[in-house]
């Protein structure tokens, strides 16, 4: 990962992360996550790494509980959370079959 984020400017990775840690979907709901889940109305897939320690799908799958008419899609990666930096192919080729589906689906 040291060639990924070795090149990036350190204010980019600053303001990065307190971005992370600053989002909040329970902001306008007076910290609800079941309302602020809830509000959702767009066909969703949640889609949780399998060996993501940061997002483990239990977690994901407890969400996704929240969300009516939502899907939880897995996606399979040795890499865990790596995996969003390019350092697996497929699973770029599971996200981008997951989205396909989704994106196929009538509104």
């Amino acid at each position: 990962m040291e060639a990924y984020f070795g090149a990036m400017d350190p204010n980019n990775l600053i303001c990065q992360a307190r971005k992370w840690q600053s989002g909040d979907v329970t902001r306008h709901t007076g910290g609800d996550l079941t309302a602020a889940l809830g509000q959702v109305k767009a066909k969703t897939f949640v889609m949780p790494i399998d060996e993501d320690m940061l997002y483990p799908i239990r977690d994901c799958a407890a969400e996704r509980q929240l969300i009516a008419g939502s899907e939880l899609r897995v996606i399979n990666s040795i890499a865990g959370h790596l995996a969003l930096f390019g350092g697996d192919p497929g699973y770029t080729e599971q996200v981008d079959q997951h989205l396909a589906e989704l994106l196929a689906i009538d509104a």
